[in-house]
């Protein structure tokens, strides 16, 4: 399929998004394009030891979708909640969703 770039509106940088294939999966990541070529926006992650340093290398700054088949469920999920016809409670992405803990059938303490 190859990568495909959607500009932002009205944006006068060339910012937009970068829907990009590696491996068989997908991923959306921030992107510039100048002159017909597209640039991918890089950023230095923290290192997971909770030291918040940055790590040595440079990573593309991406959300990982998955494969087709998955990334095609995620986007429809979010459609679907942007379009107002199911909340994310109501919708089965295929993801834990948060428990909000019910609230005491007992009067305020004070």
């Amino acid at each position: 399929m190859g990568d495909v770039f959607y500009k932002y509106e009205g944006n006068q940088y060339g910012s937009g998004i970068l829907l990009n294939e590696y491996n068989n999966e997908f991923a959306l990541v921030s992107a510039n394009q100048k002159d017909d070529q597209t640039f991918m926006e890089w950023v230095f992650p923290q290192k997971k030891d909770g030291s918040k340093t940055p790590i040595d290398k440079a990573l593309p700054w991406k959300i990982k979708l998955g494969d087709t088949k998955e990334s095609i469920k995620i986007l429809k999920f979010f459609i679907e909640v942007l379009e107002g016809r199911n909340t994310p409670a109501e919708t089965d992405c295929g993801f834990d969703q948060p428990t909000i803990p019910e609230a005491p059938d007992d009067d305020i303490p004070f």
